[in-house]
């Protein structure tokens, strides 16, 4: 008998453990008036939390639409936690508060987006903060927004007009574009693992966070900018361009990032 309840005391506190490390959201929402003269938009503001089976094997899709960022972390989990932040503006309280039912958050067919009134007579957005298997492959879109991934281990493959990219723990095969918007790329561990990493922004900065003992083939240039970089040889060529090509380490897979009006800082910790 004693044995039966020591194992079922241990039983509960692993569950008990499991349950305090879930993955927190960090998204908040404030409501309210954001100006007081007559002609101000009023703003209504409101979370919605869900939960999705693992996409598998397939991909999983997320649309930012016109306006909304996209923040996505790896966990060790096996499902897909989702908070999608709706914000709504219009000329009363009681109206922006009202448009917020009409905006539906969709999570069919491996897709999360949402869908709205038309956005040339009021105005709303989603963004979504969202917790994924690591291995979970990911497509990104948003048109004003940012985007966000962390500790992740996948496929990858994002789309933004006006927002910058921060990129933080990950590996896998990572491609992407940002028109205007700057990327943070912080690298972690000795080495990229998979196939390597393949970003670019047209008007933004770049910044490296790279160890000191990690290994990569990194690649980083701009067309009208400065570049930074302690003990990284710069090459120039043409009238502005700079660029850097690098053996770091042991070489490896590549890491590449690179802009065309912007400035790259290469930090090696």
């Amino acid at each position: 008998m004693k044995t039966f309840s020591a194992a079922l005391l241990l039983a509960l506190a692993s569950v008990s453990a499991k349950a305090q490390t879930a993955p927190a959201f960090t998204s908040t929402c404030t409501e309210g008036n954001t100006y007081n003269n007559n002609s101000s938009t009023k703003r209504y503001c409101e979370t919605r939390d869900l939960t999705l089976a693992s996409p598998g094997a397939q991909t999983l899709t997320i649309d930012g639409e016109a306006n909304g960022g996209i923040t996505v972390k790896g966990y060790d989990g096996n499902q897909v936690l989702v908070r999608a932040k709706v914000s709504t503006w219009s000329k009363t309280d009681a109206d922006a508060a009202q448009l917020a039912k009409r905006v539906a958050v969709k999570s069919g067919g491996n897709t999360l987006r949402a869908e709205g009134p038309s956005q040339a007579e009021q105005g709303w957005a989603v963004s979504y903060e969202v917790f994924v298997p690591r291995k979970t492959a990911l497509a990104l879109k948003t048109v004003n927004g940012g985007i966000s991934l962390k500790d992740l281990d996948s496929s990858v493959k994002f789309d933004a007009v006006n927002g910058g990219v921060s990129l933080s723990n990950v590996s896998g095969q990572v491609k992407g574009h940002t028109v205007n918007g700057g990327l943070h790329i912080k690298l972690a561990g000795t080495k990229w693992v998979g196939e390597g990493l393949d970003v670019e922004t047209t008007n933004g900065g770049i910044t490296w966070d790279v160890p000191k003992n990690y290994s990569a083939k990194l690649f980083t240039s701009t067309s009208m900018g400065s570049i930074k970089a302690d003990n990284l040889p710069v090459s120039k060529s043409g009238f502005m361009h700079k660029e850097i090509a690098a053996n770091l380490g042991q070489g490896g897979a590549p890491v590449r990032a690179v802009t065309v009006n912007g400035g790259i800082k290469v930090n090696q910790e």
